[in-house]
C-alpha cells in the first residue's frame, strides 16, 4: 500500500517489532508505504501539517503478551520536514533526513547524511553520519555508538554504558573535546589529547563512557 501526503512538516513515527526506513527527498509532499508480515495494522494520519504513523501487531488471542506480526515501513519525507520517531523491537534507517528525535529499544538506529538533535537506545547500538549537528544528545545503553559529524553548530554530548564510542570529526567543527571514562581506555587520532581543540573550540564537545572505550578522531 502507498499514499501520499501533501504539507506534511511534522512526522511521527511509531513501530513495534517493526523496520523503519526514512528517506530525505526533494519533493514537497510526503510517501508512506508498508508491507506487512503476519498480523498486524499500521495506522496513517494526517493533522494539520503533523503526519502520524503507527505500527501496531495484533495479540494473540488467549495469550495477550505475544505479539504475532511486524511490518516493513518505508517513508519518503520532504527534506525541510522535521521527523520523530521510535522503535521498539525492531531497526530503524535512515538518509537525508532531519530528525528531532530518534529512540530504540532492542533496535538498531543507522543514519546517513542526516541532522538529529537525540539519539537514544537502549540494547542497540547507533552509527550515525551527520552533515550537520548541534545541538546533539546521544547516548546507548549496552550498545556501542559511532557518529561522524561534518559540521558543529551547537554543542554535542555523546554518552555510553557498557559499550564503546567513536568520534568523527572533520576540520569544520570547531569544537573543544572534553573526556570522562570508567573502566576504560581514551585515544585520539589526529588531535593534541593534551589539547584537544578542532579550530576555534567554539562548541563543547563531551564525551563520556562506563565501562568502555573512548575514541575521537580528525577526519
Amino acid at each position: 500500500m502507498r499514499m501520499r501526503f501533501e504539507n506534511a512538516r511534522e512526522i511521527e513515527v511509531g513501530a513495534v517489532n517493526g523496520l523503519v526506513i526514512i528517506e530525505g527527498w526533494e519533493n514537497g509532499y510526503a510517501e508512506v508505504s508498508y508491507v506487512p508480515h503476519g498480523e498486524v495494522d499500521v495506522e496513517v494520519e494526517q493533522k494539520g501539517s503533523r503526519l502520524i504513523i503507527k505500527e501496531k501487531p495484533k495479540k494473540k488471542f488467549l495469550n495477550l503478551l505475544r505479539e504475532s506480526g511486524w511490518a516493513e515501513i518505508n517513508l519518503k519525507v520532504p527534506k525541510s520536514a522535521v521527523v520523530n520517531a521510535r522503535n521498539v523491537n525492531g531497526e530503524l534507517k535512515a538518509r537525508g533526513v532531519r530528525f528531532r528525535e530518534v529512540t530504540t529499544v532492542n533496535g538498531e538506529i543507522h543514519l546517513e547524511d542526516c541532522e538529529a538533535e537525540k539519539l537514544s537506545t537502549v540494547n542497540g547500538e547507533i552509527t550515525a553520519h551527520l552533515s550537520v549537528a548541534g545541538p546533539l544528545k546521544a547516548s546507548t545503553v549496552n550498545g556501542e555508538l559511532e557518529i561522524t559529524i561534518e559540521e558543529l553548530e551547537g554543542d554535542v554530548e555523546a554518552s555510553c554504558v557498557n559499550g564503546d564510542i567513536v568520534l568523527r570529526l572533520t576540520d569544520f567543527c570547531d569544537a573543544r573535546i572534553e573526556t570522562k571514562k570508567a573502566n576504560g581506555d581514551v585515544e585520539f587520532v589526529g588531535i593534541d589529547p593534551d589539547e584537544p581543540v578542532i579550530g576555534t573550540g567554539e562548541f563543547t564537545v563531551k564525551v563520556s563512557t562506563v565501562n568502555g572505550d573512548v575514541r575521537v578522531e580528525l577526519i
